[in-house]
């Protein structure tokens, strides 16, 4: 991102001059000087607005604090690559795991400086049992800023863990591909969890496919859509597509954010005889040719898109559209599973599973100029929700313009 007011520019003035400025008309329109705990507030507000606007942010991906069998921490190291000016970093945990409610930590850097934050969650944030992505914006020169960690486990013994970076925004994709994804093998074998972050503002409804040798064996999604700058974590995918017993040394997982919303991603590719986990960091993938897919959100007792409550589905006649009808209803809810009718007129077949972890997909449909029209459809598990009487209403509509 361009830096306003940076050393060499023709803009003089910028977030550091503008917190210098405003602070000193706050000490000037007041007789009295404010206590310093609203002075520090003050400033750390002031200089968090001025970085928002034109500040380099880093996104450490997976961060962790976590107590229980099999602990896991992060030790961070950030480092000032200036020899001249001091740096200074916003630092916001965003966890998906445990509280973390707390405001942003500002700290400096001087040049040169490596500063490390062992167990950066409790250390820095007063985190503990918490999981999530970290944000660190600074003002300095773009690069200015290097971010490192060790996210690790202390049992077994001694310590196993991986290298996770920090990672520019350029890093995150609205396609990404996973490689040197296992699963399953001789002995204990191989286990794989796949994480992602949103750093947009908006929420996604990303799909997660796993392939093997260019068959897909699955695809699955989160079990909620994933909020602005907010992260999950789906353990074991293979699992969670139904595919536990499939071996494999060569898969991939694309991650698609279904829209143009970038994501990072990441695989935990995981030893299951010595626990030694590696990173996968997604790079970018590309978009099928001549395929859109469309997300259809699942819950009791709505479609969306497609109906009853949210509008209906609208396709145009000569796509070619992936159809992801993917379940999100909410934690709790009784009988979280819901069907398909299908659309026999289409060639759309049914389904009676749709829930957490089975997505039903319908690949490379394109209709057709002689089948414009209005196609109703309905869910066909008569108990989903736990009300069979609202389960009656639940009816969509494909029009095809």
């Amino acid at each position: 991102m361009a830096i306003v007011g940076r050393a060499g520019t023709s803009a003089p003035y910028g977030p550091k001059d503008r917190f210098a400025s405003t602070y000193s008309r706050l000490r000037s329109s007041n007789s009295r000087r404010p206590p310093l705990h609203l002075r520090r507030a003050i400033g750390v507000s002031i200089w968090i607005a001025a970085a928002a606007s034109s500040a380099e942010t880093l996104y450490l991906p997976a961060a962790a604090s976590v107590v229980g069998v099999s602990p896991f921490y992060s030790d961070v190291r950030a480092f000032n690559t200036s020899y001249t000016d001091t740096l200074t970093v916003a630092a916001t945990y965003r966890c998906f795991i445990g509280s973390c409610s707390g405001p942003p930590q500002v700290f400096t850097l001087a040049p040169r400086e490596s500063r490390a934050f062992d167990d950066v969650c409790v250390s820095l944030f007063g985190a503990p049992n918490s999981a999530g992505a970290i944000e660190l914006s600074q003002t300095g020169a773009d690069g200015a800023l290097v971010v490192t960690s060790r996210l690790y486990a202390t049992s077994p013994v001694p310590t196993v863990g991986m290298f996770v970076p920090a990672l520019p925004i350029s890093a995150a994709h609205a396609i990404s591909v996973l490689t040197s994804v296992r699963n399953g093998g001789a002995g204990a074998g191989f286990r794989t969890n796949v994480g992602v972050y949103n750093p947009g503002d908006a929420a996604v409804t990303p799909v997660v496919r796993v392939y093997d040798g260019g068959t897909l064996l699955g695809q699955t999604g989160l079990d909620a859509p994933l909020g602005a700058h907010a992260g999950a974590q789906i353990n074991d995918v293979f699992a969670r597509i139904g595919a536990a017993a499939h071996a494999t040394g060569n898969a991939v997982v694309v991650v698609d954010s279904g829209g143009a919303q970038a994501l990072f991603s990441y695989a935990a590719v995981i030893d299951n005889a010595t626990a030694d986990p590696i990173l996968v960091p997604g790079a970018a993938d590309q978009s099928p040719p001549g395929s859109q897919q469309v997300v259809i959100s699942v819950h009791a007792w709505d479609f969306s898109p497609g109906g009853p409550v949210s509008p209906p589905l609208h396709l145009q006649a000569g796509t070619t559209y992936t159809l992801v009808f993917h379940d999100v209803d909410a934690p709790g809810t009784p009988n979280p599973q819901h069907g398909f009718s299908g659309i026999s007129e289409l060639g759309i077949p049914p389904t009676d599973d749709i829930s957490a972890g089975h997505d039903f997909v319908v690949p490379a449909f394109t209709p057709q100029p002689y089948q414009r029209g209005t196609y109703p459809f309905s869910c066909t598990r008569n108990d989903c929700g736990g009300d069979p009487e609202q389960h009656a209403g639940m009816r969509g509509t494909i029009i095809v313009e």
